[in-house]
């Protein structure tokens, strides 16, 4: 009988003090509820999780879940290491060339879609075959129309830092919309579950609670971040 559970608020006090990590609290809480929720609450203790660029998101992942397989792929953080029974499969994503993997009930895609080069429906396409037959791919990713890059683009700066030199942390070189991101799901065979557009980044401070309120208020996708729950169909025409 599968056991269900509510998952706790994460506790961030076993990580280390970073500013990105004090940041982006918000959207790690809202990534697990999201999670949870794709999972119906369900303890299973065979779940196979693939965390698709490891970073803060793992530890809490492991945590919530202590019984599930949670391996990694993508450049190397060692923060964060494999556990006992779990792989870490280091590959560059921008590359056609990609570990034989498979089976996973679910994958994770948190903020690294907006730093690849390679098309992303060829990357979404990958992936998808690394997920079992109605799996799902939890994918998180700034939205690059939002209210508060508007604001910049009207005051004539640019929202968007140019490419560092840095290969293994080169920025973002291309953001999608929720239209886009949808589009480029759909062709790369995924079927869009859910797509939300939410305010998570910073704190939860009056400032933000006023941006929230004018997001909601004016027309347009205005929030500053995308989640979006894909699922590889059951069965797939072409494979």
């Amino acid at each position: 009988m599968v056991k269900m559970h509510s998952i706790p608020s994460p506790d961030f006090s076993a990580l280390p003090g970073d500013e990105y990590l004090t940041f982006h609290k918000r959207r790690y809480a809202f990534l697990l509820e999201t999670i949870r929720g794709e999972l119906q609450g369900a303890l299973d203790l065979h779940w196979r999780f693939l965390d698709v660029g490891p970073a803060f998101q793992t530890h809490l992942l492991r945590a919530a879940y202590p019984n599930a397989k949670v391996d990694t792929a993508g450049f190397v953080d060692r923060r964060f290491p494999a556990r006992v029974g779990e792989a870490h499969f280091e590959t560059d994503l921008n590359s056609a060339d990609q570990p034989d993997i498979t089976g996973y009930d679910l994958i994770v895609m948190a903020e690294v879609l907006e730093h690849l080069y390679a098309p992303p429906t060829q990357v979404l396409t990958r992936i998808r075959k690394w997920l079992k037959p109605g799996g799902s791919l939890i994918l998180q990713t700034p939205n690059p129309v939002s209210l508060g890059k508007r604001i910049q683009l009207l005051g004539g700066h640019s929202p968007f830092e140019i490419i560092r030199e840095h290969s293994t942390n080169p920025g973002h070189f291309c953001e999608y919309t929720v239209e886009d991101l949808s589009s480029v799901a759909k062709r790369a065979g995924f079927e869009v579950a859910d797509l939300q557009l939410t305010n998570y980044f910073g704190p939860d401070g009056f400032k933000n609670q006023i941006y929230n309120w004018l997001c909601l208020a004016l027309p347009g996708n205005l929030q500053d971040g995308i989640t979006a729950v894909l699922r590889n169909p059951k069965s797939f025409v072409g494979e």
